[in-house]
């Protein structure tokens, strides 16, 4: 890894999804259910190719949160808050949301000095580490964090 990246493509990668070494499918589901119509299995991971050809994972496509008419990837703004005094790990998923507006201002301050202003947290929520549900390799769970997430803000005033 570069720089952050995951390197650069090896030859015979098309970046486009995956290449020669892709998935060929899944089990007893057919091959034209599981590829496009070009053939290429869709990953639904999303990044990008900087000027040097290095490949950057922002996250899955499902994951991207839409706010104020942009994508903000949450894995860009957990790596920046994880720097934050205290702060040992942290997941910031999407929510719906009525337009209500809770900030935690030392930590949104934290953010706008390091961040596009269209990616900080509108909100931040703090949760207990009982509360929050862990892979087996010990990484947090974004679809239970986002169901708690939910609760806590159709809960609160």
């Amino acid at each position: 890894m570069h720089g952050g990246s995951s390197g650069e493509a090896l030859p015979g990668v098309t970046l486009k999804s995956q290449g020669p070494h892709a998935l060929l499918g899944y089990l007893d589901t057919p091959l034209d259910e599981t590829l496009d119509p070009e053939g290429f299995f869709r990953t639904g991971d999303g990044g990008y190719l900087d000027e040097r050809g290095r490949l950057f994972w922002e996250g899955r496509l499902t994951d991207i949160i839409k706010t104020g008419g942009a994508n903000v990837s949450p894995r860009e703004v957990d790596e920046i808050l994880a720097q934050y005094p205290g702060v040992e790990v942290a997941q910031t998923v999407g929510v719906p949301h009525e337009g209500v507006s809770l900030e935690t201002e030392e930590i949104c301050s934290f953010l706008r000095e390091r961040l596009a202003s269209h990616k900080v947290p509108r909100r931040v929520l703090f949760f207990r580490a009982d509360e929050i549900t862990l892979t087996g390799s010990a990484k947090i769970k974004a679809a239970d964090l986002r169901d708690l997430a939910a609760k806590a803000l159709a809960t609160s005033p």
